[in-house]
């Protein structure tokens, strides 16, 4: 009898030890949803620039004109707007074993890291994801599955994980503009 109840204890003990850890629910920092809203500055981005041709020329073509525009962000886009030097708070992640989730991480894409660097804290099962602000620029990144990333959690793993982190970034982008 003592020998069937040992491990029944002991099992008992170490799932009470895991229900006292901080549980974090994955999503975007708070730091993040208090941004303000300024629309103003928002700017749509058009994939495609736009041929024009010029009557009574005699260039056969005249060049293309890429005309971003202005417009409300899309949806699912948060706006960050920081300064040189700043270091922000972005997203939380949790990587909990058996709490039914996947595992979330933020990315930012090679060319972005010339503006924004990203830093990442461990803490228990909880990684928080900040963004210190290198160089002027506007730029994007996003959240994406942790699984679609190198060991590094850096970069993606292969071609087709780079397609998916891209379908994942243009569904929710954010938008990071640094300023002086």
């Amino acid at each position: 009898m003592k020998n069937r109840l040992l491990p029944s204890v002991t099992l008992a003990l170490t799932s009470l030890a895991f229900v006292g850890c901080e549980s974090t629910s994955q999503g975007p920092s708070a730091a993040v949803n208090n941004q303000p809203v300024n629309n103003q500055m928002a700017q749509r981005i058009d994939p495609a620039p736009e041929t024009k041709s010029f009557q009574g020329q005699k260039d056969v073509f005249q060049g293309a004109e890429y005309d971003p525009g202005t417009g409300n962000l899309p949806a699912g886009a948060k706006r960050i707007t920081m300064r040189v030097g700043q270091v922000m708070e972005v997203f939380r992640g949790s990587f909990a074993p058996g709490d039914g989730q996947r595992e979330l991480a933020f990315y930012l894409p090679v060319e972005a890291r010339s503006v924004v660097q990203l830093v990442v804290e461990t803490k228990g099962f909880t990684r928080t994801y900040f963004l210190r602000a290198v160089g002027i620029g506007d730029t994007v990144g996003g959240v994406v599955e942790r699984r679609w990333l190198n060991a590094g959690g850096y970069d993606p793993k292969d071609a087709a994980d780079e397609g998916r982190i891209q379908n994942a970034v243009r569904a929710a982008p954010y938008l990071i503009s640094v300023q002086n």
